[in-house]
């Protein structure tokens, strides 16, 4: 990625907190038979690990572009089965932003991970990659193909960032119009930490924060 390594290590803090701030939701609620949530949360965990390894130069090769393709489309099309069996069933979605719980939103989880799809796609060897790669489309025939399969996986990639920019920005009026301050009663304990964990202003700030940065990583693959 052409991230300097100065924001790299920002980069992956923010989503390694992410990831933490979701596993320990997940955690917290593990009795509450709330399947969707749960995944949602599990998804995320998954996500934001796939993004810390994948800004780092040290770990941006740990999982193998093809396996993060497949896994992540695979993710995405389970939510979307999940989308459209929810629609046909009538069920009222509400909408994809301001929600707790990691953003448990069907729609947004299908682009989250269609985005998680493309940014690994773009690390493939051959034509997977982004504009970076359109440049050695010269070679015989394949040419015209090579040049033209980066330029589609861009302007995909870009439309997701703004999806996830607009997404991101939402979230933020939302948290502005209804923020709160976090309340930690003092002794330190499992319940003060729960609290902050579940508190709106933590969970729609981590999903602002997260969106904005998976956005920017679409954007300088």
């Amino acid at each position: 990625m052409n991230v300097p390594a100065p924001l790299a290590g920002v980069f992956a803090a923010i989503f390694l907190a992410a990831a933490a701030l979701c596993a320990v939701s997940l955690w917290r609620r593990r009795g509450r038979h709330d399947g969707p949530a749960a995944a949602a949360e599990a998804n995320h965990v998954l996500m934001a690990l796939g993004m810390a390894a994948m800004v780092l130069p040290a770990t941006a090769t740990a999982v193998p572009p093809v396996a993060g393709v497949v896994l992540f489309a695979g993710v995405g099309a389970a939510w979307t089965v999940r989308l459209v069996a929810l629609r046909a069933r009538g069920r009222a979605l509400g909408s994809p932003i301001g929600g707790d719980r990691c953003a448990a939103h069907p729609t947004h989880l299908l682009l989250s991970n269609a985005a998680m799809a493309v940014m690994y796609a773009a690390m493939l060897p051959s034509g997977g990659a982004m504009a970076g790669h359109a440049g050695h489309g010269g070679h015989g025939g394949h040419g015209g193909h090579a040049a033209s399969s980066p330029l589609a996986l861009s302007a995909v990639g870009v439309a997701l960032a703004v999806y996830l920019l607009v997404h991101a920005a939402a979230t933020v009026a939302v948290l502005s119009r209804s923020s709160a301050p976090v309340a930690v009663a003092a002794g330190g304990g499992a319940a003060p930490v729960g609290r902050v964990v579940d508190a709106p202003v933590v969970q729609l700030g981590c999903q602002a924060v997260t969106g904005a940065g998976m956005a920017l990583m679409l954007l300088v693959h």
